[in-house]
């Protein structure tokens, strides 16, 4: 006896996934007596589970470097998300349709009045395998949708058993969230995985069954957003189904060094800007670039995503300690299009100034040609230090 109808694989989105398992949670319930209060302890047990710090905690968020901004993206994520599956939880009504079931559940801690229900109780063997296996099928969903901005939308791949597939690249996105400095490529792997069943190395995004999934500053997203997580959006930008995208050939050290600042501070009008991620050509095994390509003034300017992107996930971004003071009057200032016109990846001396006039695709581009490091997100803070400052004020 199956408790969903996910046989042969089919995405489903949270909302249909969390009903599927209502009836494991109900037939838990009836198997333990069928009191209301059972039900309240088993909720109140996934709620524990899905925390991120404590005893009970299946995905510990609340250690590991303390300035990783990665770190702090996740964990937030990560309430958001667990919310949304305990309201869909609360709100789901279902009933029993299996006597007992054989759970793959790793072991996770169990709350005190969950254990006093199911342990010390006799005859509880059914309703300890029923609610094993509802509270891992959930965790796995909470886990599968951490790295997205927008989980209620997300489809995830699933099967006759949930998302038991999942259980090695879970356990490999686990070590690499609790114990090692967050790579993006990781997070992306993991949703790859979620949302595909596959995944590329290196990818920093995806296109699957007529979905685009990027880091939301890619696609109109907010410059001082998330830079690691992903946004799922409707829409293609290739003909395969299925493509992974990845950063482009590195060009070697920068042979373009800016010099004379080209323009000054706060001339920074851009007329009628475009933007558009063109596809290049796909690689021997699928995966493929994708190019933003910027214009205004009567010309276009191109910086590989990838590297846009990773330039994002390395600029500072200082706090606003409150009274915004302006940079230094004597700082030099370059144009973006100086830095654009330029072949491949540009040095900027440190200490300089380039206004964006808070263009998202412009300032986007430029991360993708600055070396990267040393590079602020600049919206008028005291910034100590040499660096270059990206000003992003509109």
């Amino acid at each position: 006896m199956t408790w969903n109808d996910f046989a042969g694989g089919r995405a489903v989105d949270p909302a249909t996934f969390v009903a599927a398992a209502s009836t494991l949670l109900e037939s838990a319930v009836a198997a333990a007596g069928g009191a209301e209060a059972a039900r309240t302890d088993f909720i109140a047990g996934l709620e524990a589970s899905m925390s991120t710090s404590g005893p009970y905690a299946t995905l510990r968020l609340d250690a590991g470097l303390a300035d990783q901004g990665v770190r702090g993206e996740l964990r937030e994520n990560a309430v958001a998300v667990s919310e949304m599956i305990l309201d869909l939880v609360r709100s789901t009504s279902g009933t029993p349709g299996v006597t007992d079931i054989h759970s793959s559940c790793v072991g996770y801690a169990w709350t005190p009045p969950v254990v006093e229900r199911l342990i010390n109780g006799s005859g509880m063997h059914a309703a300890r395998n029923l609610y094993n296996e509802w509270l891992w099928q959930l965790v796995l969903l909470r886990d599968a949708l951490i790295p997205f901005t927008d989980p209620s939308q997300v489809r995830v791949l699933a099967d006759a058993d949930g998302l038991t597939r999942l259980q090695e690249a879970r356990d490999w996105f686990a070590v690499q969230v609790m114990t090692r400095r967050i790579a993006h490529a990781a997070i992306v792997r993991f949703a790859a995985e979620a949302v595909t069943g596959g995944h590329a190395e290196g990818a920093y995004g995806f296109q699957h069954e007529g979905a685009v999934v990027l880091p939301p500053v890619a696609l109109g997203g907010e410059l001082l957003g998330p830079a690691y997580l992903l946004s799922r959006h409707e829409g293609t930008l290739v003909a395969e189904d299925t493509v992974y995208f990845v950063q482009g050939q590195e060009d070697g050290e920068p042979t373009n060094t800016l010099s004379v600042p080209a323009r000054a501070i706060g001339d920074v009008e851009v007329v009628g800007l475009t933007d558009r991620l063109v596809p290049g050509p796909p690689g021997p095994s699928g995966p493929r670039t994708l190019s933003l390509v910027v214009g205004f003034d009567g010309h276009e300017w191109t910086a590989d995503l990838g590297r846009a992107l990773r330039g994002h996930r390395y600029a500072a971004r200082p706090a606003d300690p409150g009274g915004s003071r302006p940079a230094a009057a004597t700082a030099d200032a370059w144009s973006g299009c100086a830095v654009l016109r330029q072949d491949g990846e540009v040095a900027v001396p440190e200490g300089g100034v380039i206004p964006t006039g808070g263009q998202r695709a412009l300032t986007l581009a430029l991360l993708g040609r600055l070396r990267p490091g040393n590079v602020v997100l600049y919206t008028g803070q005291e910034v100590g230090g040499h660096r270059i400052l990206l000003d992003i004020r509109g």
